[in-house]
């Protein structure tokens, strides 16, 4: 058995079950990429702090649990880009 956390839950899994988690997981995925690429669009070049606040709250509109250390890579990210990069 395997411990699997998706959107804060904890379960124990058979790694025989992952297959049907899959959409699961894309979901998941796609609402963490849509809340990253409208902050990055808003955001990019800004204060780290101003940049994980902007992520926090669309995290929260896409009702998504994110781990704090990947909020702080993400706005990290965001803040080293320039503004004219894409």
């Amino acid at each position: 058995m395997a411990l699997k956390a998706i959107g804060g839950d904890v379960h124990m899994v058979d790694p025989a079950e992952y297959d049907k988690d899959i959409p699961r997981v894309q979901e998941h995925l796609r609402k963490f990429e849509r809340a990253f690429g409208r902050v990055r669009g808003t955001h990019k070049g800004r204060p780290v702090d101003e940049i994980r606040q902007a992520l926090l709250e669309e995290f929260e509109f896409e009702e998504l649990t994110v781990w704090s250390e990947v909020a702080d890579d993400a706005a990290r990210r965001i803040a080293e880009e320039q503004v004219d990069e894409a």
